[in-house]
């Protein structure tokens, strides 16, 4: 991500979410009222006007097949962990690369007890932090912004003295984010949550197979996506098997570990006329604990 702007993969998620907000509550898989204050013209355009919004219909049908409705399953799955977690026992909520994520604000009537850190690039959250002063008034008390550059910054550090406390069980959030490391980074990350978080906390987080990362998938959107990371300045770094996930959280002591496909989320939490929408096998979901 370009250092003096803000992510624009984010404000795409954002954009999904706003259109999947707008379906009637009986269709919606998610909602999140507060997408569209992350939107510039250019997605207001989109999703507002019914000629552009056909357009990008159709253009997301044949070109990124199964995009949408695997991105809308990611966040479905997240927010499935975060209500299996609060409230009870957990005490801690840590958003990783949190983006334009309103998970916080969204799920306030079952998180009002607990402590919830933000935590993604200073540029990015700079201007999320803009557009929830403009557009919220009853912003929650109980969320710290922390900006940190995962490849540099000593998050241990930066989320200790915002009030984090290693010795209560957390559920850690990372979404959409681990593509975008080195693969050192996301080891690096697995292990400080072990290190400094209690026993039985949680990790749920979202991974790309090997193919994608390279350019080589055979999956018309794996190229696509590939092309179109690279050309935004946003490349992705990290990709790890099905087969392979066990042994790397095996390897930092994780337990419990429940791996899940974009097809399992939609089986289990879609219906009407997404129960036969096509999703791609590029994205797979994991939660374990330690």
């Amino acid at each position: 991500m370009h250092k003096s702007k803000s992510s624009d993969t984010a404000e795409g998620v954002a954009a999904y979410r706003a259109v999947e907000s707008m379906r009637s509550e009986k269709d919606r898989v998610i909602y999140d009222p507060y997408a569209q204050i992350f939107l510039g013209n250019k997605w207001q355009k989109i999703i507002y006007n019914p000629i552009y919004k056909l357009i990008m219909k159709l253009l997301g049908k044949f070109k990124y097949p199964g995009f949408y409705i695997s991105v809308i399953a990611r966040v479905r799955f997240m927010n499935e962990c975060i209500k299996q977690c609060f409230p009870g026992e957990y005490t801690q909520l840590v958003i990783l690369g949190a983006g334009y994520d309103m998970s916080a604000y969204c799920f306030r009537d079952i998180l009002p007890n607990a402590r919830i850190f933000e935590v993604d690039h200073p540029s990015t959250q700079k201007d999320k932090l803009a557009k929830i002063k403009e557009n919220i008034k009853d912003i929650p008390d109980n969320i710290t912004y922390i900006p940190v550059n995962f490849e540099m910054d000593d998050l241990k550090e930066s989320l200790i003295s915002s009030g984090y406390a290693p010795s209560e069980k957390t559920l850690f959030i990372w979404e959409g984010v681990t593509y975008y490391l080195e693969k050192e980074s996301v080891e690096q990350m697995l292990e400080f949550i072990v290190e400094n978080s209690a026993r039985g906390s949680k990790v749920a987080f979202d991974y790309f197979p090997p193919e994608v990362i390279d350019g080589t998938s055979t999956e018309r959107l794996g190229k696509v996506m590939y092309k179109m990371v690279k050309k935004l300045g946003e490349p992705y770094k990290f990709g790890i098997t099905v087969e392979e996930i066990d042994n790397l959280l095996k390897k930092h002591h994780f337990t419990d570990i429940g791996k899940y496909s974009s097809s399992d989320v939609r089986d289990t939490y879609f219906h009407g006329d997404y129960e036969k929408r096509k999703v791609t096998p590029i994205f797979n979901f994991v939660c374990a604990t330690t």
